[in-house]
């Protein structure tokens, strides 16, 4: 499937839009096509018609991250009160708790944010370069065409996502659900983003963000990893064994062009604790304070990943002085780079 392509523009404003382009009727037109027809209720009354308090139904609507003025302002759907059912039974049936449900819809509220900034840009870019020729059109061709388009990528790759989630746990399921096994955690950054990002244009910055997107997720994905999430400069992943997590980042430094500013890794072993997609803990900690010591170029592993790494012919592991980090005395690690074949 042809991936959709990460959006640098910033979207329009009103004022630059072209004098027969009205704005305010193209988004209640796109609106009512995305909402699956016009606002009829009420929060009020809407948690009355789907069985939900009214403060369970007010909680939830925040965790997605929308805001409740009034709770009798006309301004929600059909859509939104079959959704809301659909969470009622699930409840009502045992399938998850209340609490459950608040968590997955916060943090997909967080995911579809910020899916829905990159897909809005490109929505204003497509409408402003029809803008002249034919409105209707326009909105016909997005809501029937483009937004589908971008649905059904959603789709595809959660389900994707998921498959690939039950491929690499299901080794380790019993009938008390995931052990407590070890996974190995990579930490990769670019070497003094900070003080480039002040001295570089909004569109340098971008492609080099793009960039190091494009070639980190590479790098994951050709090992069977999973990045966690990718915060601008930096990207966290994990994989199941210490071997993996080396292949990843010394990919990553290898695959990074010389032309660029570089990039320097970190990589630890050891338990975690998941929690809405997200890692934490000890293990997260101390691939981060690995990557802050690392030289540019340079990759950095714990005493637990050196453990397996040492007896791998395919790497070349050293060992470095310990150093003082934020929350570490003296922490021990060695440089990790593969032998020539």
């Amino acid at each position: 499937m042809t991936a959709i392509t990460h959006v640098t523009e910033q979207p329009p404003n009103e004022a630059d839009m072209d004098a027969d382009f009205d704005a305010r009727t193209f988004a209640e037109a796109i609106e009512a096509r995305l909402l699956g027809g016009p606002r009829t209720l009420s929060p009020r009354g809407l948690s009355e018609r789907a069985g939900l308090d009214q403060d369970s139904a007010r909680r939830l609507w925040r965790s997605m991250g929308f805001a409740i003025t009034d709770d009798d302002e006309v301004a929600l759907t059909d859509q939104d009160l079959a959704a809301s059912q659909r969470v009622k039974r699930a409840i009502d049936l045992g399938i998850v708790s209340f609490d459950e449900v608040v968590s997955i819809a916060r943090l997909t509220g967080q995911v579809f944010a910020q899916l829905a900034d990159n897909a809005g840009a490109a929505l204003a870019r497509i409408a402003l370069s029809h803008s002249e020729t034919d409105f209707d059109g326009v909105v016909d061709l997005l809501a029937d065409e483009i937004l589908p388009l971008l649905e059904d990528q959603h789709r595809y790759v959660w389900r994707r996502q998921l498959a690939a989630y039950v491929a690499r746990n299901a080794a380790r399921y019993d009938r008390d659900g995931l052990d407590d096994a070890a996974v190995t955690v990579g930490f990769a950054d670019i070497s003094g983003y900070t003080s480039l990002s002040r001295h570089t244009s909004e569109s340098g910055l971008a492609g080099l963000l793009e960039l190091f997107e494009s070639v980190a997720t590479d790098a994951v994905g050709a090992h069977g990893g999973r990045v966690v999430k990718l915060i601008g400069d930096a990207v966290l992943f994990t994989t199941a064994e210490p071997t993996s997590g080396a292949d990843v980042a010394v990919d990553l430094l290898d695959a990074w062009p010389a032309d660029q500013p570089s990039v320097r890794a970190g990589v630890a072993t050891g338990p975690v604790l998941r929690r809405l997609g997200d890692v934490f803990g000890p293990t997260v900690n101390v691939a981060s304070r690995l990557t802050s010591v690392a030289e540019p170029g340079e990759i950095r592993i714990d005493e637990a990943t050196y453990g397996v790494l040492a007896a791998d012919r395919r790497f070349r592991v050293v060992e470095q002085a310990p150093r003082d980090v934020r929350g570490y005395e003296q922490l021990k690690s060695w440089t990790v780079r593969r032998t020539a074949d």
